[in-house]
């Protein structure tokens, strides 16, 4: 499937959108509820807090928590996306899976907003489903049935792998294959999984890894490949396709420490955790190591 850059640029205005709207049913709960955490029962079903009653015009404007804007809603799927790819590479879980959880996690925050489910819980659960449908495609599909999605998900890193070449046992071919699939990591990370289908994706991962390694003339290769599937595009129209997906991984970039921990203070206070609880925390955890230091310094080191 291959789009014109009209239809580009409405697959973006149309994620864009999703985005906003999220984010402001996010802002519209933390006006009425004090809080955008829901509470997900054993059912599935979401519980909501009650209604702040004239929270806006009772509650002082400096202790109220504001909501996160889009850019670090963004900022925070990037971070979490980041160490998604962490934990599947210390298990050294394969490319399919990291693919698949990151997938899942790309498509459900285009339904929801980091507000309202913590990304961290969102993105070790993706990885569960993601192993889940490698083994069982029921039992997966259960887990994750109200995401509203279908749980199949088909990685560019078999297309990569499936390119034909004059001369495929060539080192250089299997050098630019090897390239390319580094490519397709980078392509991950950026929302172009969620807007051109996983061949495009491979193309583009191809021709990036060409521009480094120089093994192929691309625009013939390219000619060949849409000559063989008998394809009505014009090599200009997949060539616009391509171009969008450099340019999302050429404008990705991965938040700083200072941003993070700024959106973090934020995000706690949208679910109702403020500053005072986290003092309390620290003070109960400090309370409890100095009556054991106490307990030991009266009983005497224990025996080993």
């Amino acid at each position: 499937m291959l789009m014109s850059a009209k239809s580009n640029c409405i697959v973006f205005s149309i994620q864009a959108e999703k985005y906003k709207a999220t984010n402001n049913r996010g802002k519209q709960m933390l006006e009425k509820y004090g809080t955008t955490r829901m509470r997900v029962d054993v059912d599935g079903s979401l519980s909501y807090p009650e209604p702040q009653v004239n929270m806006s015009e009772n509650a002082d404007k400096h202790s109220r928590a504001k909501p996160i804007s889009v850019e670090e809603e963004q900022f925070m799927r990037v971070y979490y996306e980041y160490k998604l790819r962490e934990v599947c590479s210390a298990f050294y879980f394969p490319h399919k899976i990291q693919a698949t959880a990151l997938i899942y996690f790309k498509r459900f925050y285009l339904q929801w907003s980091v507000m309202e489910h913590d990304p961290k819980h969102v993105m070790l659960t993706c990885i569960y489903a993601a192993c889940k449908i490698e083994e069982n495609h029921v039992s997966a599909e259960e887990l994750v049935q109200s995401l509203e999605f279908d749980l199949i998900v088909y990685a560019p890193y078999r297309s990569v792998e499936g390119f034909e070449f004059c001369h495929p046992t060539d080192e250089n071919i299997q050098k630019l294959k090897e390239i390319a699939v580094a490519e397709v990591d980078k392509i991950m990370f950026t929302d172009a999984p969620v807007l051109f289908p996983p061949g495009q994706l491979a193309l583009a991962a191809l021709q990036s890894a060409n521009e480094v390694h120089r093994v192929l003339d691309f625009e013939s290769y390219l000619r060949r490949v849409l000559s063989r599937q008998n394809s009505a595009h014009m090599i200009s129209e997949i060539s616009e396709s391509l171009l969008a997906i450099e340019n999302l991984v050429r404008k990705y970039s991965f938040p700083t420490e200072k941003d993070m921990k700024h959106i973090n203070r934020k995000l706690k206070s949208c679910w109702g955790h403020n500053s005072h609880d986290d003092n309390k925390k620290r003070e109960k955890k400090s309370k409890h190591k100095s009556h054991k230091s106490t307990n030991e310094m009266q009983n005497g080191p224990g025996l080993t």
